[in-house]
């Protein structure tokens, strides 16, 4: 999912990481004075070693232009509990659907404005929203707009307010036990002095200023040349590392084992969520907005029905263990009878030989 206001790039850098023209040149801006849509784009994308990642991208272009952006936060978080409702419906089915597609949000790239003086309003609400949902990465977008001095500021002051905020971004997470090698905490350790990840994209493709014959993309100035891919000029290649990469799994296993898990078990057992309501209580809260009461009455019935089943199998299993260790104890009784036997008839063989 990318997220951010209408000029801050979202749509160049999704048509630099796609290789293609998934978004026409002119869509983000001709976007400026609607409404928020969520739409969604699927890619293949061929990797260098072969490997085909099929990608979903979610946009939302009008997010944040509207005067009043209170509804816009509620409408995302709508969307990324819905998918996750879909995969909690699927789950409870005693058939489930061999077809049934997986559409959870593995991670969220909130494009933030090339100012240089932190966060706004807008982007702190919305990112500690959908924190609890998603895994956050911020991006600078249009860094090729900054000296690298100002650059750095402007890293510096986004960083400052996601601490002050303490908002849960996504930010390489490591085990700093024994067990993890220490080639991984350097490269976690070197990821989080990218964040948030300044990047440039660019819908062209030029020659390839050093001769090689091949194109590159990138912009192209009266004072120079800027490189996409140039760690010196960019930190696209190494967001596109992890994203389809090092962090790839990982990003997914979070999404499934933390996010998700959390997210069941709140609507399972009904619990109040992080904010201390209880779900259903505020109409204005997206948490209550996603299920009917009804619903969720439904999915904990099918909850309890499924723990019976599970239930009724283990007695089975328990029984049929009896049985089989009867049966066992039968078999070794029978054995130990035609041992018992051998032994008589091996004596008696003796008695005769000896006389």
């Amino acid at each position: 999912m990318v997220c951010g206001r209408s000029g801050t790039g979202k749509s160049t850098f999704i048509n630099t990481l796609c290789e293609g023209q998934v978004y026409p040149e002119q869509s983000e801006a001709s976007q400026t004075s609607s409404e928020m849509d969520i739409r969604t784009h699927h890619v293949d994308l061929c990797e260098p070693d072969g490997t085909t990642i099929g990608l979903t991208v979610v946009d939302t272009p009008g997010f944040g232009d509207a005067i009043n952006n209170s509804d816009c936060c509620n409408r995302i978080l709508n969307y990324v509990e819905r998918q996750f409702d879909e995969i909690l419906a699927e789950e409870t089915r005693v058939r489930r659907n061999p077809r049934f597609c997986d559409n959870r949000i593995h991670v969220a790239l909130y494009f933030i404005a090339s100012t240089g003086r932190g966060l706004r309003e807008i982007d702190i609400d919305f990112m500690m929203a959908l924190s609890r949902r998603v895994n956050i990465i911020p991006v600078i977008s249009k860094a090729d707009t900054m000296t690298s001095e100002e650059l750095v500021r402007a890293k510096r002051a986004v960083m400052a307010d996601i601490r002050h905020f303490q908002i849960p971004i996504y930010y390489f997470p490591f085990d700093s036990s024994d067990s993890v090698d220490e080639e991984t905490v350097e490269e976690c350790m070197a990821l989080r002095e990218l964040v948030p990840f300044a990047i440039v994209g660019s819908n062209l493709t030029f020659p390839d200023p050093n001769g090689s014959g091949g194109a590159i993309r990138g912009r192209k100035y009266p004072w120079g040349f800027v490189k996409v891919e140039d760690p010196e000029h960019s930190d696209f290649a190494a967001l596109r590392s992890v994203l389809f990469g090092s962090h790839l799994q990982e990003l997914r296993d979070l999404t499934h084992d933390v996010i998700y898990e959390k997210y069941r078990t709140e609507k399972l057992s009904d619990n109040p969520d992080d904010n201390g309501e209880e779900a259903g209580e505020d109409d204005d809260n997206a948490y209550s907005n996603s299920v009917s009461a009804r619903s969720r009455n439904s999915l904990r019935r099918e909850h309890q029905r499924l723990r019976e089943i599970e239930a009724s199998f283990q007695r089975e299993i328990e029984q049929k263990r009896q049985e089989l260790m009867l049966r066992e104890s039968q078999l070794q009784e029978i054995e130990n009878q035609l041992g018992f036997a051998n032994n008589n008839t091996t004596t008696a063989s003796e008695s005769v030989t000896v006389e």
